[in-house]
């Protein structure tokens, strides 16, 4: 029996995303943990969705890992989101949905709640003995501090205009580095695609680094969203640093 692939994560990780801007257009292609399943000779088990916040990547991963046979899990990846997202259950079969802006609290509350996300992923898999990796596929923090655009299909979308970050940026940067180097020791950040996280001490998150329209790999001018290419290039990217 083959192992399978688990993985977790947003819109750039949805099996059925769909563009809002294009809603005409297929994007039925194969996304990157299908692609990296089949480099890796494994099944894929896909929970993205699109919208999700990090309490819904390690969520999803956590209910899946204790209630299924951990001996078929060949190799865990959440693809991490941006802090600001907020995940929620609704009803009684516990329909995940999720905001783009949490209510409650701020950026340095959102930064350790998604650091606490990722340590308690780490220790989940170290407890059940399960390969994995971390990939940072958004930037945790940068979106929320330059300014979130409008979210793109809405009615007066702007891809120029950006909300304004009512705090000091420069000075919050230095504070939410600091908040992320305490976790240093904490996190196994061999198995970390993408730390420290923050560009100033050499981070990066796969968005900003694969997805670029000079690459040919984003759906159009107006969705930055990765496209067939876009994809095929994160699951090389992902498996060359997989060793």
């Amino acid at each position: 029996m083959r192992k399978i692939l688990l993985v977790s994560g947003c819109s750039n990780t949805d099996k059925d995303f769909y563009s809002e801007l294009h809603p005409d257009m297929d994007c039925s292609w194969p996304k990157w943990p299908e692609l990296l399943a089949k480099k890796l000779d494994m099944d894929c088990v896909n929970l993205a969705k699109c919208g999700a916040g990090n309490e819904y990547i390690y969520r999803s991963l956590l209910n899946c890992i204790t209630r299924s046979d951990i001996s078929n899990i060949g190799l865990v990846i959440p693809a991490w989101s941006q802090c600001n997202r907020k995940d929620y259950q609704e009803g009684n079969l516990g329909r995940w949905t999720n905001e783009r802006i949490d209510p409650n609290g701020d950026v340095f509350s959102w930064v350790k709640k998604s650091l606490d996300y990722f340590l308690s992923f780490q220790i989940l898999c170290e407890k059940y003995n399960l390969s994995y990796m971390h990939v940072h596929m958004l930037h945790l923090y940068k979106d929320w501090l330059n300014g979130l655009r409008p979210r793109e299909g809405t009615p007066g979308f702007n891809k120029g205009f950006r909300y304004v970050y009512p705090g000091n940026r420069e000075k919050d940067i230095k504070k939410i580095i600091k908040f992320i180097d305490n976790y240093e020791e904490l996190i196994n950040t061999e198995k970390f695609i993408g730390w420290p996280l923050h560009s100033e001490m050499g981070g990066y998150c796969l968005q900003q680094k694969l997805i670029k329209p000079e690459d040919d790999t984003i759906i159009s001018n107006l969705d930055s969203h990765p496209n067939k290419l876009g994809q095929e290039k994160i699951a090389e990217f992902i498996y060359d640093r997989l060793g």
